[in-house]
């Protein structure tokens, strides 16, 4: 973990500069002052901002998809002004109905074009970032976003901080964190990525990646919904966004050092996926005690979901950006398509919070029943998590379709894929004597026109390619299969690409299953035949 720490550069956690300026914006009443500053328009703002930002990721999602260079073609500069202007009207509405400029019954006017413009640069944004980091080896995000949680939330509370009590104006404070994260995009852009990512339009491809996120999406829906609902009723019930979510910032802040220490001090690399299996039953027991504390302390209950939440979108960031590394696809596309899921949800708990709350002398038999209901679907979840190797046609369909069109026939397949290699090999030169009885036996490494070590080495590493490619392995997949030729031990591939045996023993698994073989031995014969 000292050479990942090493490699992380300011610019790489430019994601929290627009994180941050995201939740003052979606999440608290800065902004907001005189007759604005009302729990209706700061929920207004978070509705109609998500449901811009939803849109936008829809839109450029479904373009990149058909034509990844459709991305480059954007201007970030254009989003980050809408954000400026969005930021602009918001915080200028307040203020000029208080001096009459603007009648209180046209005040929806400005905050709805405000949210709806900010909206949609932040829906820029994510996707953008997560394009970025979609580009870099999951060893260094698993490191890099637990840190830019950090920044975050650290921001976030600073900031708070600074206009509430040291009578800077929060538009100063928070326009400039857009810009930042432009000029931090731009300085990634400039970065070499590693290794293949999309650059031709392969919908199979993304139909692979977002299969093997169905367990992640159903966990975003459920538990985005969940988390909307209980936020909209802590914000009703302390009458301030801001009030209600400051505490919990400052807990992310600490759940966020507790992560970054974790994977620190991990021997090997950790996946932050695993944290699913203690965030879920966490938030298994809020909603269970949650009727017998929500009268006497709804901010704590909000501290308590707002943490577990904030670590989920660390999963989510990791897991969503290691997807398009290992798939080769666009994060943007990914990263889009699983934000706009989790807003859609959020959405719809902010809503069934907010209508809860209308009804007079505080529902407890309504918020009794959301609860019985919340553990049964959380516990579902949980059953279905703990068996999903039971159902690995529903989480790895795409998986288990490759597998059925490789092991139909593996003795064709193999004849088409040495055809495909040989095309890409350069030819070797062997003196006529010397030439080989079988063309698809390795040509005799003697005499002077025998390969060089280097073209060896460049040959084998285009065999590799070819065979990752021609089976659909994943970029770590990938990465093991050289090791796995020389007969490597788990141990020795694990130390080699700083992961633990599990995790290679998990990638020569299905390795095995896609290539349709038995064990390592019959893999090393077929990667032999063509080496």
């Amino acid at each position: 973990m000292r050479m990942i720490w090493k490699t992380l550069r300011p610019h790489h956690v430019g994601l929290a500069f627009f994180w941050a300026c995201s939740m003052l914006t979606f999440r608290s009443s800065l902004l907001l002052e005189g007759p604005a500053d009302n729990t209706s328009c700061q929920t207004l703002i978070v509705i109609v901002s998500f449901v811009a930002n939803m849109t936008t990721l829809f839109l450029i999602a479904s373009r990149i998809e058909r034509n990844p260079a459709f991305y480059d073609r954007l201007k970030p500069g254009a989003f980050t002004a809408l954000i400026i202007i969005g930021l602009v009207l918001l915080s200028g509405s307040g203020p000029l109905a208080s001096m009459g400029l603007l009648p209180e019954s046209a005040l929806a006017a400005p905050i709805v074009t405000g949210a709806v413009l900010a909206g949609a640069g932040y829906g820029y944004y994510w996707g953008s970032w997560a394009e970025y980091l979609g580009r870099m080896h999951p060893s260094r995000t698993s490191f890099y976003i637990p840190v830019v949680l950090l920044l975050t939330a650290s921001l976030f509370v600073v900031i708070s901080i600074c206009s509430d009590h040291g009578g800077v104006p929060a538009l100063l404070l928070i326009a400039p964190l857009p810009v930042l994260s432009q000029l931090c995009l731009a300085r990634c852009k400039q970065e070499v990525p590693e290794g293949r990512y999309a650059s031709n339009a392969n919908s199979d491809r993304y139909r692979t990646a977002l299969g093997s996120l169905v367990s992640l999406i159903v966990s975003s829906l459920v538990l985005s919904c969940l988390f909307g609902f209980v936020w909209q009723m802590t914000v009703v019930s302390v009458g301030s966004a801001d009030d209600a979510h400051r505490l919990p910032l400052i807990a992310n802040i600490i759940a966020a050092a507790g992560l970054i220490a974790l994977v620190l001090l991990a021997r090997k690399r950790i996946d932050l996926s695993f944290a699913f299996r203690v965030i879920v039953p966490g938030i298994v027991v809020l909603f269970a005690i949650m009727p017998l504390f929500w009268e006497s302390n709804p901010v704590m209950l909000n501290v308590i979901m707002s943490t577990g939440y904030g670590m989920f979108d660390v999963i989510i960031w990791y897991m969503v950006v290691s997807t398009a590394y290992d798939f080769a696809v666009s994060g943007f596309v990914i990263g889009g398509i699983v934000r706009a899921l989790s807003i859609i949800a959020r959405l719809v708990g902010i809503g069934i919070g907010y209508v809860i709350m209308l009804i007079p002398e505080r529902p407890s038999m309504l918020i009794v029943g959301i609860s019985v209901g919340a553990v049964y679907v959380l516990a579902m979840l949980l059953v279905l998590q703990s068996t999903r190797h039971r159902f690995s046609f529903f989480f790895q369909g795409a998986d288990a379709q490759q597998e059925k069109s490789t092991s139909a026939n593996i003795g064709d397949a193999s004849a088409t894929l040495t055809g495909q290699i040989a095309a890409a090999m350069p030819a070797p030169q062997v003196n006529a004597a010397e030439a080989p009885k079988q063309p698809d036996k390795k040509p005799a490494a003697t005499g002077a026109g025998s390969m060089s070590e280097a073209e060896a080495e460049s040959a084998s590493e285009r065999v590799y390619d070819q065979i990752a490619e021609y089976y659909g392995l994943t970029r770590r997949e990938a990465e093991v299969l050289p090791y796995l030729a020389r007969g490597r031990s788990a141990k020795v591939i694990a130390d080699a690409l700083f992961v633990s045996e599990s995790t290679i023993r998990t990638h020569t698994r299905r390795i095995l299953e896609k290539t349709a073989l038995h064990s390592k031995q019959e893999l090393i014969d077929l990667i032999d035949r063509y080496e």
